[in-house]
């Protein structure tokens, strides 16, 4: 971290296998001159030796863009995911048992000096930015029942309930359509206080958007934020569910807190 940003952030990660015995997601982070960083999730498909193999695949050819080019505007960020979706298409390629192999992928790149974000992501992995009691941005499901939403044939708040929620028309290393990733074009300006959350879909399909916003604002510090959350994921998730793993981030004010919080720190996993 810069000491000339123009402000700070902390985050936390946690990644959990759920209810699975293996765990196929993966995350990441990486920071360029210290004004730019980049964090990253992934939610691999495939099986055991399969999906675990596509996000990690995935994450490292998005960061290795990244380091090569740190610059913040959204054809990097569109570069990393496509640079990520040829890594992922080009191990299914060399080896046979990866053939169907293939992962979701989200990211946010933030702007220390500009106090900005982009976000993007191609599949389910979503990308939260909270203000207060709202969302202020999110990212785009690349998913069959989000095209029954758009169409009108469906109700957005019975998405969660929906049988054939999970079935999505675009990922990595499963792209048939060739369809873009979604990524924002205008930065989306950030304020001390605002949080941003990166989760696979086994945290945001147990629980409601709206409740996600109270678990952040209610919290008083990231740590007790990414407690509370793996607690209530846990309590909610049944029998073999999915891999659940997030990414926290708060924006703090340049001031050193009194409650001395951790600046970007990976926490242990609470389960498992």
């Amino acid at each position: 971290m810069s000491s000339t940003s123009a402000f700070r952030i902390g985050s936390l990660t946690f990644t959990h296998s759920g209810g699975r015995d293996y765990n196929e997601d993966a995350i990441g982070q990486c920071e360029a001159f210290g004004a730019v960083q980049l964090f990253l999730l992934a939610d691999g498909a495939g099986g055991q030796g399969g999906g675990d193999v596509a996000s990690r695949t995935a994450i490292d050819a998005a960061k290795a863009v990244f380091m090569g080019l740190p610059v913040f505007s959204p054809d990097t960020l569109q570069l990393c995911i496509e640079k990520a979706d040829e890594a992922v298409i080009s191990k299914q390629k060399n080896e046979s048992r990866l053939a169907h192999m293939a992962s979701t992928f989200v990211a946010v790149m933030i702007n220390y000096e500009r106090r900005q974000a982009l976000l993007g992501n191609l599949g389910d992995s979503r990308c939260y930015i909270f203000r207060g009691d709202r969302v202020i941005a999110q990212s785009y499901d690349h998913s069959l029942v989000q095209r029954f939403v758009d169409a009108g044939l469906y109700p957005v708040d019975k998405l969660r309930q929906h049988p054939r929620r999970n079935v999505l028309y675009a990922s990595l290393g499963a792209n048939a359509e060739k369809i873009a990733p979604y990524i924002t074009k205008t930065p989306i300006e950030l304020q001390t206080g605002d949080a941003v959350m990166l989760c696979s879909d086994g945290v945001w399909e147990l629980l409601e958007d709206q409740v996600l916003c109270e678990l952040n604002r209610s919290s008083e510090t990231i740590e007790i934020w990414a407690s509370r959350l793996q607690q209530l994921v846990q309590t909610s998730m049944p029998a073999g569910h999915d891999n659940y793993s997030a990414v926290l981030i708060r924006v703090l004010p340049n001031e050193l807190e009194e409650s001395g919080d951790e600046l970007n720190t990976v926490i242990p996993m609470m389960w498992g």
